[in-house]
């Protein structure tokens, strides 16, 4: 079974980041952090970070960029508020779940055919609309718990609980990190296709292609080419 380097690499440092939201909490003394209640996308408490020791200092200092650690969203650990809130927590776990699964798909010159491999059934063999409908389909059923679930929120007196929050970012997580890679994966392998083809004449890629079975040929395969022209030569 071929391994892909690039989700392998991504996967391990996704999993010290993610393993790091359990264990800084842990290895803290009870009630070091928190009640927290920043802002996304900048950095809150950095300088309460700044009193902690390096490893932790890392862990929480970067989740507060990307996370607004409202305390009543968030999961609390031997008496430490988590680095980031609940449905962040789901999002990062589903990346690495979603990289873990990559390591081991096999990718198409076609990001669609790439993607399909995840859904049961030979669906590379679909005609392209069909292929762009189970595509929307798969986008959605990744996207929509999480987003109707946060913006019903918004507009109602509906509050979500941890769980849901948790459940709706590792189903988001897991179809984020799958799309990218699976866009990612087929674009190196079609770079590396133009430049396996883009080197060689139209008759050599043409006898490549068949021998990879990338395309149906009509014509034999050199060897029976050349068989069959010996014959033809000798009956003359």
């Amino acid at each position: 079974m071929r391994v892909n380097r690039i989700p392998l690499i991504l996967f391990f440092i996704t999993l010290i980041y993610v393993s790091g939201l359990f264990i800084a909490p842990l290895t803290l003394e009870p009630g070091t952090v928190g009640p927290l209640s920043g802002n996304a996308n900048e950095f809150t408490y950095l300088d309460d970070w700044s009193n902690l020791p390096l490893y932790h200092r890392l862990i929480y200092s970067f989740s507060d960029f990307n996370c607004h650690q409202m305390h009543e969203r968030s999961y609390t650990l031997n008496g430490n508020q988590m680095p980031v809130c609940a449905r962040c927590a789901g999002i990062f776990i589903g990346i690495a779940l979603g990289l873990f699964a990559m390591i081991f798909v096999e990718p198409e010159y076609d990001y669609k055919d790439t993607l399909l491999k995840f859904v049961p059934g030979k669906h590379h063999t679909r005609k392209k609309s069909t292929k762009i409908l189970i595509l929307i389909g798969l986008g959605a059923l990744v996207l929509l718990p999480m987003v109707l679930d946060g913006g019903i929120q918004l507009v109602s007196e509906y509050e979500s609980t941890n769980p849901t929050r948790t459940i709706t970012g590792l189903i988001f997580g897991i179809g984020l990190s799958v799309f990218l890679m699976a866009l990612i994966m087929s674009s190196i392998a079609d770079i590396r296709e133009n430049n396996i083809y883009g080197a060689r004449s139209p008759s050599e890629n043409e006898d490549l292609q068949w021998q990879n079975g990338k395309v149906n040929q009509e014509r034999k395969p050199p060897a029976e080419e050349e068989n069959s022209h010996g014959k033809r030569n000798g009956s003359k």
